[in-house]
């Protein structure tokens, strides 16, 4: 394999928790890929659970969002920023986005701050992060908690700084597409010690010798820990734990991290190359934000459904790479139709619901540059030859 996918130590960490079965109770593997994303971001915590998903409501329940509450998102995402509030009885209130990031747009949070906001979920979509100074003006300015969804931003970088390092409390995906893949997986970074300790205790099913720094469950604890009457929890909580297997992999790849990193931000110049001179309209990044191109994302010229499907459809026939659509809107899926906010959400969006259905994104996780490039190429014939079928 190409050497900027893997790290060469995958298996020889494997290995090692394989050879003592201990590993598996003691997180070593853990530890370490905790203090590495520490040392990597600069912040003083970071605590490894089994999903992005699991790390968000771990997040919201250390940010104290109770029954009731208001937490702010983007329709413009995957449902789970709008569905783990619903979870947990508090309202998703959803903002609409810039039409040129696709992120979400400051002055929509503002005007839906009401005295039930207890968080704000912002989006760093496609790995583009979002305004980050103007949502944490609004939010200081409120006494609202941040719970950045990075999922798909690992090592994207705002005015010089990662994404991730200065807010309240940050999500990073290990999900099989992201920048760090491990099937499954995630992890929270903070510097709010209080933050952590609750976010910990929350994956942890609240054992109560769990801490911000510590994520062993059971080492320290007394002699009594198996007598009848010792008392284990003192928090409610789930088992969002990260396992030893999935650390040592997510380890291994993080050593790696910036190279497969500059390997997707390299094939992104080449979709730009093809995008630059035609109808498809780029998603802007503004200057000092660098993306990580967890996809390349273009709004396409196609006013109508069936124009997207034929484009797409003729581009697999050309023998090229799948794409992506944009889900549709948070508030326009099923469940959420079911639940109501379709209908009290229709319209308060316009842009994203004008945006999205003309969205593609395009794949950068290839494991060599020759293999981007072999298949930007058939996007590119895709392109020329599907105009010249629709003019004639």
């Amino acid at each position: 394999m190409d050497p900027k996918w893997t790290s060469g130590n995958e298996l020889t960490y494997l290995k090692q928790v394989l050879a003592n079965s201990d590993e598996v109770k003691k997180n070593p593997f853990t530890d370490r890929l905790e203090e590495a994303f520490c040392k990597k971001y600069g912040v003083k915590y970071a605590i490894a659970v089994n999903s992005g998903t699991s790390g968000l409501h771990a997040a919201l329940v250390a940010a104290n969002v109770k029954p009731g509450d208001e937490v702010i998102t983007t329709p413009f995402t995957v449902l789970v920023d709008s569905s783990v509030p619903v979870v947990m009885g508090a309202e998703p209130i959803f903002a609409d986005i810039n039409p040129e990031t696709h992120n979400i747009d400051p002055n929509s949070i503002q005007e839906r701050i009401t005295k039930k906001t207890k968080a704000i979920i912002p989006v760093s979509h496609d790995g583009l992060p979002y305004d980050i100074d103007e949502v944490k003006k609004i939010a200081d300015e409120n006494n609202i908690i941040v719970v950045e969804d990075n999922a798909q931003a690992m090592l994207a970088k705002y005015k010089g700084r990662y994404v991730g390092q200065d807010a309240n409390i940050t999500m990073f995906s290990f999900e099989r597409t992201k920048h760090v893949s491990t099937g499954e997986g995630g992890i929270l970074i903070t510097n709010n010690e209080e933050l952590a300790t609750k976010a910990r205790k929350f994956a942890g099913m609240g054992f109560k010798n769990l801490s911000a720094k510590k994520s062993d469950l059971v080492a320290g604890v007394p002699l009594e820990y198996q007598t009848p009457n010792y008392e284990r929890n003192d928090a409610v909580g789930l088992n969002y734990r990260f396992n030893e297997f999935l650390a040592a992999i997510a380890l291994a790849q993080f050593e790696i991290a910036d190279e497969r990193v500059e390997l997707r931000r390299s094939i992104a110049k080449l979709y730009t190359e093809i995008f630059s001179n035609t109808d498809f309209k780029i998603q802007k990044i503004p200057e000092g934000y660098i993306s990580s191109f967890f996809t390349y994302a273009v709004e396409s010229p196609f006013e109508k459904i069936n124009e997207w499907k034929n484009f797409h459809d003729y581009h697999i026939n050309n023998g090229g790479d799948d794409f992506y659509a944009a889900m549709i809107l948070g508030y326009e899926e099923p469940i959420m139709r079911e639940l109501g906010y379709y209908d009290k959400c229709k319209g308060t969006c316009p842009v994203a619901e004008q945006i999205q259905p003309k969205m593609m994104q395009f794949k950068t996780n290839y494991r060599t540059i020759e293999e981007a490039e072999k298949q930007i190429n058939i996007i590119k014939s895709s392109l020329d030859s599907f105009v010249l079928s629709n003019k004639n």
